[in-house]
């Protein structure tokens, strides 16, 4: 894993998606069921797990959403900071 060489404000440090090498991983707190996700903003890989970031499959954020009754869309969701 890979950190991008910036702060998020609360003194940790930004992770860098492997899937596309390009995004941020948000944490995210989903509203219809209060699951924790960890979310590329850039591509949307997710994974439900700090841990499972580029060791586990990721999972596809529109596709989680819709499978428990969400929307495909960011307002489905509470971004937080980090831990």
């Amino acid at each position: 894993m890979r950190d991008l060489p910036r702060s998020n404000g609360a003194g940790m440090m930004k992770q860098l998606c492997p899937r596309c090498e390009q995004g941020v991983i948000d944490k995210a707190r989903v509203r219809i069921n209060s699951t924790v996700l960890f979310v590329c903003a850039e591509c949307e890989a997710t994974w439900f797990s700090l841990e499972a970031i580029g060791n586990e499959p990721w999972v596809d954020f529109g596709t989680y959403l819709k499978s428990i009754g969400g929307r495909s869309v960011w307002a489905e969701v509470d971004v937080m900071e980090a831990d």
